[in-house]
Order: C-alpha cells, then sequence, then structure tokens
C-alpha cells in the first residue's frame, strides 16, 4: 500500500520532464525488445531462404494485430479506469475493474479458440493466405499453432496495460518481457536445434506466450500492484462501458490495422509472393522508429491519467506538449537513418534479391511520413486518457480506417504497384491533419478546465 501511495504522489508532483523520461524509458524499452521480438521470426524464417515463408509470417501477423487489439481494448479500457480510481484514491473499485477486464480478455480468447481451431484453412484463406498453394500450406500451418496462444496473449496483454497505466511500468515490461525474450531464445532453438524448421516459429511464440502470462501474473501480487484476483470481478453498467469506451480507440486502431493488413495482403497477392514478403519486412523495420515513439507516449499515459483524475489539468498539458515536441524530434531522426541505411537492413531480413530491391523501394517511401504519426499517435492517447473516449475513437480509426481504406482501392488503381506502395504515406498524411482538427476543435470548447 506505501509503495502504491508513493507511486501516486511522485506521478501527482514530480517535475514533468524528469518524470516523463523515467516513466517512458521502461515501455521505450519494451517497445524495443518487442519490435526485435517480432523481427525475431522473420530474421530466422528468413535465413530459410523461402520468400513464401515470409509471406505467410505477414498473413499471420495482420491476425495477430486483431488479437492484440482485443487485448488492448481490454486492457487500456479496464487500465485507464483503474488508474483515474486511484488518483481518486478508490482502490477498491481499482480492484473490480482490474478483475473485471481479465475475465473479459480470458473468456473471449478462449471462445476465439474454440471457433477457429476448426476452420483453420478457410480462415487463412480469408486473410489472404492463398494467393499460392506453397503460401496456403505454410500460413495454415503456422496459423494453427498461433491461435492456441490466444488466451494467454490476451491476458497478458490485459495485466500488462493495467500495470502500466497504474504507474508500475517496470513490472508489466518485465512480464512482458519475459515471454518475448523467451521467444527470441527459443526460435533458433525449435528451428535449427530440433530440426523443427518453419513450424518450430510458432511453437517457440506459443511457448513465449504461456512464460508472459504466468509472470505477469506472479507480479500483479508484487510491489504494490493491484493483483489479479477473478473472483473480484463484478459487471455492472458504468464498469462495462468505461473497460470498452474506454478501451475502443486502441481495439479500433489495432483492429482497423489487423483488418488493412489482410485487404493489402489481398491487394498485393496480385503481384506475388515477393511484394507480400517485402511489404512484411518494410512494414516491420519502419515499426522499429514508430513503435519507440509510441513507448514514450506510453509513459505519457499514467501522467495524463492520474493528473487529470486529481484535476491537475496544467501537469497534463505540460506532459502532452513535451511529449509531442520530444516525439517528433526522435522520428524525424529516424526517418533519416532509415531512408539511409533501408537496403543492408531489409536484406538482413531477406536473402531474395527481389523481395531486397522492393522492400528498399517501399521502406524509403514509408520514411516520408513517418516523422507526422508522433502527433497523431499522442493526440488519440490524450484524448483517450483523459475521457473523451469519441474524440479518441475518431482520431485512432482515422489512420488506416477514413483514409488507408479507401486509398488501398484508389492508389493501386491509378499506379499499379507504385500506387499501393504510396498508400501508407498518404493515409499518414491525411490522419494527422485530421487528428489536428479535432484538438483544435476540442480546444475551442466552452469548458476550458482540462
Amino acid at each position: 500500500m506505501n509503495e502504491k501511495r508513493s507511486r501516486r504522489e511522485r506521478i501527482l508532483t514530480d517535475p514533468i520532464l524528469p518524470l516523463l523520461i523515467k516513466t517512458a524509458i521502461p515501455t521505450i524499452v519494451g517497445m524495443m525488445i518487442n519490435m526485435i521480438y517480432n523481427l525475431t521470426d522473420t530474421f530466422f524464417i528468413g535465413q530459410l531462404n523461402n520468400k513464401s515463408m515470409t509471406a505467410a509470417i505477414g498473413i499471420v501477423f495482420s491476425f495477430v494485430s486483431f488479437i492484440q487489439a482485443i487485448g488492448f481494448w481490454f486492457g487500456y479500457g479496464s487500465g485507464n479506469a483503474m488508474s483515474r480510481k486511484l488518483g481518486e484514491q478508490e482502490d477498491e473499485e481499482a480492484q473490480i475493474l482490474s478483475a473485471s477486464g481479465v475475465v473479459l480478455a480470458v473468456g473471449t480468447g478462449i471462445l476465439l479458440v474454440l471457433v477457429l481451431s476448426f476452420q483453420v484453412e478457410p480462415f487463412a484463406c480469408l486473410l489472404g493466405g492463398n494467393a499460392s498453394p506453397q503460401l496456403l500450406g505454410y500460413t495454415v500451418d503456422y496459423l494453427r499453432i498461433i491461435i492456441f496462444s490466444i488466451p494467454f496473449s490476451l491476458f497478458a496483454l490485459t495485466v500488462y496495460n493495467q500495470l502500466r497505466l497504474c504507474g508500475n511500468v517496470k513490472d508489466g515490461m518485465i512480464g512482458l518481457l519475459a515471454g518475448m525474450v523467451s521467444n527470441m531464445i527459443l526460435d533458433p532453438i525449435f528451428m535449427f536445434g530440433f530440426g523443427m524448421g518453419f513450424v518450430g516459429a510458432g511453437w517457440a511464440t506459443f511457448t513465449g506466450q504461456v512464460i508472459g502470462a504466468v509472470v505477469l501474473l506472479v507480479l500483479s501480487y508484487r510491489h504494490g500492484n493491484i493483483p489479479v484476483r477473478i473472483k473480484a470481478a463484478r459487471f455492472d453498467r458504468t464498469r462495462i462501458y468505461h473497460i470498452l469506451a474506454g478501451g475502443a480507440p486502441n481495439f479500433s486502431r489495432q483492429g482497423i490495422t489487423g483488418i488493412a493488413g489482410v485487404l493489402l495482403n489481398i491487394a498485393a497477392a496480385a503481384y506475388g509472393d515477393g511484394t507480400i514478403a517485402a511489404l512484411t519486412i518494410s512494414a516491420k523495420i519502419a515499426a522499429l522508429a514508430y513503435m519507440i515513439m509510441i513507448g514514450f507516449g506510453q509513459g505519457f499515459q499514467p501522467i495524463c491519467a492520474m493528473n487529470y483524475g486529481a484535476k491537475q489539468y496544467g501537469r497534463v498539458k505540460q506532459a502532452l506538449k513535451l511529449t509531442i515536441t520530444i516525439g517528433t524530434a526522435f522520428l524525424l531522426i529516424a526517418s533519416v537513418l532509415l531512408a539511409v541505411f533501408a537496403a543492408p537492413m531489409v536484406a538482413l531480413l531477406s536473402k531474395d534479391r527481389e523481395v531486397i530491391a522492393l522492400g528498399t523501394q517501399i521502406l524509403r517511401i514509408q520514411c516520408l511520413s513517418l516523422p507526422l504519426l508522433g502527433f497523431y499517435a499522442v493526440s488519440s492517447m490524450y484524448m483517450q486518457n483523459i475521457g473523451q473516449y469519441a474524440r479518441a475513437l475518431w482520431i485512432s480509426v482515422a489512420r488506416q480506417g477514413f483514409f488507408y481504406l479507401p486509398l488501398l482501392f484508389l492508389l493501386p488503381y491509378i499506379g499499379g504497384q507504385t500506387g499501393l506502395f504510396w498508400v501508407q504515406p498518404a493515409a499518414d498524411l491525411l490522419a494527422a491533419a485530421f487528428a489536428g482538427i479535432v484538438i483544435a476543435q476540442y480546444a475551442r470548447r466552452p469548458s476550458r478546465d482540462s
């Protein structure tokens, strides 16, 4: 209890910049490991020199993005509400919200396993894995394993976000990293040491998810955290609203990203497995910079939510300005470096000449809009953490929903394969402009207390 009070006082009273850096460092480290983790399967599978295998990873990754969306939905929704309740010193209600979020997440995961495990091949086709018979076979093999990791993944993401949003970023990161590092270590062991080949990457991912879930469960009972106690779950209209509405921006953003990924794979299938593989690799490399910035933004979130709950609105605004400024500056520098070193970075993940050439071109195009994503992402986080769920939702779905999906049909029709490569940068530009409009409208509202 003393640790909980001390954490709350630090968030409400410490100078903003040092506090922001302190809360952001663990999430940045976590995001870096997360991206390395996401690249690990691609790297080791790339050593097998089979572009259909690399493309299959991209196909399944679009499904994994959707599962992550569900985890973020329950984790952010319950975590944001818990953080505000801690700011209001209502610890018992925070405990109820924690258990309720976990029950919803795990229950959803079990239901998905029961439904999808009997429809693996049709589902693989739905994801765009039927571009070629070889691609479909690899996609089905990998997907069959990943489906059974869903409940563990949803539990881990929910508890991680609860810990992080309630101010204990360190424990959340330790739990998440335990699973990621386990996966990274087990990839070469299963694939090459045990001779399991391509499917070994799937089993390494499954094992890592289980380990991460167990570690997060243990850590929730330590260091003044709110423990996961399923019996404490209570459902009423208000709690369900805060969990579902509070996490809706994250679910919508990540869910639409998954849908957009599926449609992109279907569109890219017209140009062959090499194009799908190149899009997969370039997207993961660009995400290295973006996810580091997201990690910095996640350090802002507990500061924003808890200070808003304590009605310290000046500190919220100060933290918002610093987060946007630092995040944008970082992405600008990262974009230059990624553009310069695009070719060797793509070559690390594929030995196929076609994939390297296309991946380099795509990555350099994506770097043009990358600096805009700092403002875009933090705008949504800000709206969400102060309870402006509708505004946060509009911003969250704008990038991949309002703009990306229409452009995915329009630009390839106009410019063919090159038009396909320009879809994401064009969507980024329009989404950043849209976020600016939403933020400006909120700033001009009659009540200016927050």
